[in-house]
């Protein structure tokens, strides 16, 4: 070791110092500091919901010795508003589940995996969901999804099959389905976005990033 506190292995360029030691050390009590103040946050609002709900409760018992209707009436209203709080915000995480998960499922079967957040954002403005079951124009998720990948205007968004091999059934061709990645420059791209009806043509252009294409 020398005047300075270092160390080195010989043979390597690498040099750690004292002070690089009692930097990471004080790292680590930051860290740990970090997660116990958080601990304590949860504990701090944890005991003031409690109490609220003791006051609350309180007031409420009070109302009833004493026969307030309109106490009650109100305490009652808040009650019931908080539970349906909690119910929608659950079925609102339900929702985006089974949504996110039913779309994002189908899709991947046959999607190109590049397209997925697109697709995926611009199907999910098209669900209508009721009575926790998710559909678009009255079919399921999946459904939809498998019907427009084989649509012309889901061409785009299909992944190529793999044809190649010497199994290979049900396609003689080996020109590859027309797609678009950017916005069209020659005549058949052009030709192939105005052949898509309204709605395919417009997921293709919030694909490529070409609103300004849109019908």
């Amino acid at each position: 070791m020398t005047a300075e506190n270092k160390t080195a292995e010989e043979g390597s360029e690498t040099i750690i110092t004292d002070d690089d030691a009692d930097l990471q050390a004080e790292i680590v009590k930051l860290r740990a500091k970090n997660k116990e103040l958080l601990a304590e946050k949860q504990k701090v609002k944890l005991k003031a919901q409690e109490a609220q709900d003791a006051a609350d409760n309180a007031a409420t018992a009070a109302a009833e010795r004493n026969g307030d209707i309109e106490t009650l009436k109100a305490a009652h209203a808040t009650a019931l508003k908080k539970l349906q709080d909690k119910l929608d915000a659950a079925d609102s995480d339900l929702k985006t589940i089974r949504v996110d998960n039913e779309l994002t499922r189908a899709y991947n079967e046959n999607g190109r995996p590049e397209l997925a957040e697109q697709f995926i954002a611009w199907a999910k403005g098209r669900v209508q969901y009721e009575n926790g079951t998710a559909t678009v124009d009255g079919s399921s998720l999946g459904d939809f999804v498998e019907t427009y990948l084989s649509s012309a205007g889901g061409a785009h968004f299909r992944r190529v099959a793999d044809n190649s091999g010497s199994g290979a059934l049900g396609n003689s061709s080996t020109t590859a389905p027309l797609r678009l990645t950017k916005r069209p420059t020659t005549p058949a791209e052009w030709d192939y976005l105005d052949s898509l009806s309204t709605s395919e043509r417009n997921a293709v252009c919030d694909a490529i990033g070409a609103p300004d294409l849109k019908e």
